[in-house]
């Protein structure tokens, strides 16, 4: 019910800010080289000392990207839009940015307002560090107006930077930054702070956004309306998913199970082939058949010919059949095809790969 509350919220909020908050932005125009990254590592200090935060990242962003960055805190999220914006460098590894890039970076600490003058600023003198006249959507407009665009009345405008709320602020330096029509724009958890009004207005001006979009959040929902790919921070090693975040999670859960799988089939194969002879001899130890059977199981040490050729064909079958796994375990990771078929197709390949393994083991024991 609560959630079904803010729906109804959110959808009320747009309907009264699309009449007086209208984001355009004539966007720089962009090349085909935007963000290049090679074989980046980058230390959890300035000392590169091996304790990476991550490494081996290698990705080429694309002109009109929409990635999201997830992870657990202190993995690397922020570094590496630091990394992308110059404010840090790697300990190994290349980054290029392209000839055409315009950055627009807002960061978690709103740095820009403190630079400076501070917080003794007022808000339209803030704006007008960066320009007087702002060409918006094909006119021009004075700083004022696009204040007021930002819900900043003509009173607030002249309060210092240090009354505003987190929200404020932060909607604040978001009007800053589109001044400069960035065509790349880095966004550290941006729907923090932000009331209902101005993150709707925010998602909508991302959809229309003609440029790159990086985004580190932990907001499901927003993720799931803004971005189209994900980057995912596991065990210092970033992982590309194709798809929102839902998307994500949903191939999360089906390699999970793929996984689980496997494992139960692993620790069943650990009772072997003698082991299984020996419970059946135990138990049937006043069976004739089962004293033939015991006979012939201790006697037979040698492979007949045609075991040894089986044992070869396996040999052969075994790589083709883990490569197949591996081509399988992509497809579902990249979200191609109907992700429950390759699901049962890959929980039949593991079954299959197992079996072949368990008779290969089998095989192996006997004397040539």
């Amino acid at each position: 019910a609560r959630l079904q509350r803010i729906k109804v919220m959110k959808s009320d909020a747009k309907k009264i800010v699309n009449n007086s908050l209208q984001i355009s932005s004539l966007n720089k125009r962009i090349g085909k080289l935007v963000i290049e990254a090679e074989d980046i590592k980058i230390s959890r200090n300035s000392q590169a000392n091996g304790d990476y935060l991550f490494n081996d990242f290698t990705y080429s962003f694309g002109p009109e990207d929409r990635i999201g960055i997830i992870g657990p805190n202190g993995s690397g999220k922020s570094t590496l839009l630091d990394l992308i914006a110059s404010r840090r460098i790697p300990s190994e590894g290349n980054l290029r940015l392209g000839s055409t890039i315009n950055l627009g970076y807002l960061d978690q600490q709103t740095n820009d307002l403190i630079s400076g003058k501070g917080l003794d600023r007022k808000v339209i003198d803030y704006v007008q560090e960066e320009a007087t006249l702002i060409n918006l959507g094909g006119k021009q407009i004075t700083a004022s107006q696009l204040l007021e665009k930002f819900l900043f009345p003509p009173a607030q405008q002249h309060s210092p930077l240090k009354r505003l709320s987190g929200g404020e602020k932060r909607r604040l330096t978001l009007c800053k930054i589109l001044i400069n029509s960035p065509n790349v724009l880095l966004l550290d958890e941006p729907t923090n702070d932000l009331d209902i009004q101005t993150l709707s207005v925010l998602e909508d001006f991302l959809e229309d956004f003609k440029g790159c979009v990086i985004v580190v959040s932990h907001d499901r929902y927003f993720l799931d309306r803004t971005v189209d790919k994900i980057l995912s921070f596991e065990n210092k090693k970033i992982q590309i998913f194709e798809g929102n975040y839902s998307a994500f999670l949903e191939k999360k859960k089906l390699l999970e199970k793929s996984k689980s799988y496997q494992n139960d089939q692993n620790k069943n194969s650990k009772v072997t082939n003698k082991q299984v002879k020996r419970k059946y001899l135990t138990s049937s130890s006043s069976n004739s058949e089962a004293r033939a059977a015991s006979i012939q199981a201790n006697t037979k040490t040698r492979r007949t010919f045609k075991e040894s050729q089986e044992l070869k064909q396996l040999d052969i079958e075994l790589p083709l059949l883990e490569e197949k796994k591996v081509s399988l375990e992509n497809e579902v990771l990249e979200g191609k095809g109907d992700l429950s078929l390759l699901s049962h197709q890959l929980a039949k390949l593991v079954e299959k790969v197992q079996e072949a393994e368990d008779r290969w083991l089998e095989l192996s024991e006997l004397e040539p």
